[in-house]
């Protein structure tokens, strides 16, 4: 087993973060795997000098969308002398195109990687997002029949509990915290996941991954916890450490992290 520390952080935009210190924060919290979503782009867009500093210490997949440019997009950076073997495209059409997801097999835990769904203004995507989500459980049971721990990470766009956001009352029918989008994550649960934050701090409140741009959101911490580690029961007694870094700047969300023994 080796000791690995594992990030996810929705960038909003990856160009956008390069102008943010985006360099400086990876060369601090020198993740082993980093998780990033939202990236909006092409990895030949990026400046050739950015790609070759990262390419230098990771292996990176980059999954942008196919139908959409500067939309969704994932990818997965992995340090060079971990064995990970990536996959991108899922054979599932309606997510692959969208660039959402992103496997990697580390011995016998897979990793899932993702950029759910937004349900969107007057939840225009909602059926999109519930298909999005049955389409996670099946390839977590498809895993599970393998053989495989899971992780499942990534900006899920779901509130799971009222004490994942700062106004619940408020926001029942809103995306993000609507009855069926929360069903849906409990499905997850219904698979042997566990949340491993609600896991660990069964009653903190405050404790927050978005907030939302308009003023004073984050100042006030007026925000939800959307961005979210999933694990088997079976790695439960590997984690070292979960930590959501609130205070990492550069997007409107903000990173989180496993350290586990896989």
């Amino acid at each position: 087993m080796s000791h690995v520390s594992i990030f996810s952080w929705n960038v909003n935009g990856f160009r956008s973060i390069l102008k943010k210190n985006f360099m400086g924060w990876l060369e601090l919290r020198n993740p082993d795997i980093l998780c990033l979503q939202e990236i909006r782009s092409e990895w030949h867009e990026i400046d050739l000098s950015v790609r070759q500093l990262i390419e230098n210490e990771y292996q990176v997949t980059w999954h942008s969308c196919l139908i959409k440019k500067g939309y969704s997009g994932t990818a997965l950076f992995v340090r060079k002398g971990l064995e990970v073997i990536t996959q991108s495209t899922l054979g599932i059409p309606e997510i692959d195109q969208e660039g959402r997801l992103i496997e990697g097999l580390l011995g016998k835990t897979l990793l899932l990687s993702g950029y759910f769904p937004n349900a969107s203004d007057s939840l225009k995507r909602l059926d999109y997002k519930r298909a999005f989500s049955s389409q996670v459980v099946r390839r977590v049971q498809h895993h599970q029949a393998l053989g495989h721990d899971i992780i499942v990470v990534g900006d899920l766009n779901v509130a799971p509990e009222p004490l994942d956001l700062y106004n619940p009352e408020a926001n029942t029918s809103s995306p993000g915290f609507t009855d069926e989008e929360r069903e849906d994550f409990r499905q997850y649960l219904s698979t042997g996941l566990v949340d491993i934050h609600r896991h660990l701090n069964p009653r903190s409140q405050d404790i927050y991954t978005w907030w939302s741009n308009r003023i004073g959101a984050r100042a006030r911490n007026a925000g939800w916890r959307i961005d979210i580690f999933l694990i088997s029961e079976s790695l439960l007694g590997r984690v070292k450490k979960s930590s959501i870094h609130a205070n990492d700047m550069g997007s409107d969300h903000c990173p989180i992290e496993l350290q586990i023994e896989i």
